[in-house]
This record gives structure tokens, sequence and C-alpha cells, in this order.
């Protein structure tokens, strides 16, 4: 059941991400194309709304870069090492990198918080509300990556060291 999830999880990620980007490029190309064909129609917040879509499939992208074992690594350092103390290293890392994830989406909510406290806007014409268009993309990115986590510790896999499966009880 869990490796279903998974893989649903992916696939809409996936989607969410390209259309994210596909929405970026097509808003950066307009904005420009209308800038050069017709300045009088030209709008300034273009590129600003790009940059948007753009953070959104970064922050996004980063629970599928730890689905595919692409993430945060110590690859290096673990393979010169003898199995029981990979395995600890291996362990740590993930503790330290999962530590590190909950502070993230913690400060992540406090800026958007404080963002939306502050009514901060974008500069342009848009008037964007910044704390929904820039600020909430971290916490949101973070628990995606905390939920992915999770999923694959209950799937027996170790997050952070490659994707690789927990050993089993007597190794």
């Amino acid at each position: 059941m869990i490796p279903r999830i998974l893989e649903i999880w992916t696939r809409v990620e996936t989607v969410l991400i390209g259309l994210a980007i596909l929405a970026a490029l097509a808003i950066f190309l307009g904005g420009g194309l209308v800038r050069i064909l017709a300045p009088a129609y030209a709008v300034d917040w273009a590129v600003e709304v790009a940059l948007y879509f753009i953070i959104w499939a970064t922050v996004l992208s980063g629970s599928s870069l730890v689905a595919e074992g692409r993430h945060i690594r110590t690859e290096i350092v673990v393979a010169n090492l003898p199995p029981r103390a990979a395995n600890l290293l291996g362990w740590a890392m993930t503790a330290l990198s999962t530590g590190f994830i909950v502070a993230m989406l913690v400060y992540g909510w406090q800026a958007f918080q404080f963002a939306l406290l502050l009514d901060e806007r974008s500069a342009s014409s848009l008037r964007a509300q910044q704390g929904y268009a820039v600020f909430l993309a971290l916490p949101v990115g973070m628990a995606l990556i905390l939920g992915r986590v999770g999923l694959m510790l209950l799937d027996g896999q170790r997050p952070f060291t490659g994707g690789t499966t927990l050993p089993e009880r007597g190794e």
C-alpha cells in the first residue's frame, strides 16, 4: 500500500512541478513578447509571477529528490566505512536531516505568518501578498518532505542515504 501511495505522490508532484515550470516559462516569455510587440499593453508583473512559479516548483521538488535518493547524502563518506559504522552514520544523517527539515518547516511557517501580519505586498501593480506567493512555499515543501520521509521509513527505506532499504533485524 505504501509503495503505491509513494508512486502516486511522485506522479502528482511531477505534474505540479512541470506545470509550474511551464507556467513560469509561458508568463515570462509572454510578458517579454507583449513588451516588445505591444509596449502599451505590457505588464510590470510578468517576471514577478514567473519567479513565484519557479520558487514553488523548486521547493516542491525537494520531496521528489528525497524519493529518488538525490537529496542530501553522505555517499562518499559512507562508502568507505565498515557496514556497522555506515549504518550508524546513515541513521545519524537521517535524524539530522529530518531535524533540519522540521526546523525549516517551523521557521518557514513563522516567516509566512509574519509576512501576513505585515501585509507584505509586491512592488508591482499586481500587489501580490508575499506571504502566500513566496513564504508559504517553504513550510509546504518541508511538510511534503517530512510526509515522504515518514512513508519511506514505514516502507523500510532510509531517506537521505540513497533510498537504501533498512537492514533486516539480526544483520
